[in-house]
């Protein structure tokens, strides 16, 4: 979710974090490849500047679900900046989903650069604020929407957030997978693919490899908007 406390967080890191002697960068990251896990959490934070990056928690299982994805212009893994205790049992891993450039903060040169600029810790708590938004309402989707509805939800939300035009074509393609979407949502693998062919079927959204392409967020939105009328209606 980008705010207006992201931007201008992400514009100050941009103008001047980056260029810090102590921090490194990663261009570009490959996809799949691990930043940080519950097993290996870091002591730095991270600064996307291209591609995508998902935050995620896997359960013993081996069942996993997406907490959040990252876009370019977002800070991440600043977990970090909590005590021993908070970063020994988070419980979150890091995979880059799409490559590009990335910028790794080591905790100290961060948090000297944060007391140097007072302001920017009010960046980083309107920040936090947006993020528990964000996460008050996948829990409230995982609790009181069906799947299709979940779909249409996050399709019209990673269109706006990450999702790429082509040159000459109205689409918007978001790379995810159909698997991943399903980690997103809170859905089994198998009720997810059915309810995008059915939304395929309908014209929604086309499905492609690694990839699902939707031509109106509008469209999607509305038929969102009215699977609520019906639910509600019917309740």
């Amino acid at each position: 979710m980008h705010t207006a406390s992201t931007a201008a967080l992400a514009t100050l890191i941009r103008n001047e974090v980056v260029h810090l002697e102590s921090v490194s960068r990663f261009a570009p990251s490959r996809r799949f490849a691990s930043l940080f896990s519950d097993s290996s959490p870091s002591d730095s934070l991270y600064f996307l500047e291209s591609g995508l990056v998902k935050l995620f928690k896997r359960g013993e299982d081996g069942k996993e679900i997406i907490l959040r994805i990252v876009a370019p212009g977002e800070l991440f893994g600043d977990q970090a900046l909590g005590s021993d205790e908070t970063r020994d049992v988070r419980g979150v891993s890091a995979e880059v989903m799409q490559e590009g450039v990335i910028h790794v903060i080591p905790c100290a040169a961060f948090l000297a650069w944060c007391d140097s600029r007072p302001q920017v810790w009010r960046l980083l708590a309107e920040t936090q604020i947006a993020r528990l938004r964000e996460l008050e309402k996948k829990v409230e989707l995982l609790c009181l929407q069906d799947v299709e509805y979940r779909i249409l939800y996050y399709l019209s939300e990673l269109a706006g957030l990450v999702g790429m035009r082509t040159d000459g074509i109205q689409d918007y393609s978001i790379p995810l997978s159909q698997s991943e979407l399903a980690s997103l949502i809170g859905a089994t693998r198998e009720t997810t693919s059915t309810t995008l062919n059915t939304l395929a079927r309908r014209g929604l959204v086309k499905l492609g490899r690694r990839m699902l392409v939707i031509s109106s967020v509008d469209h999607v939105r509305n038929a969102a908007s009215q699977r609520t009328v019906r639910a509600a209606s019917n309740g």
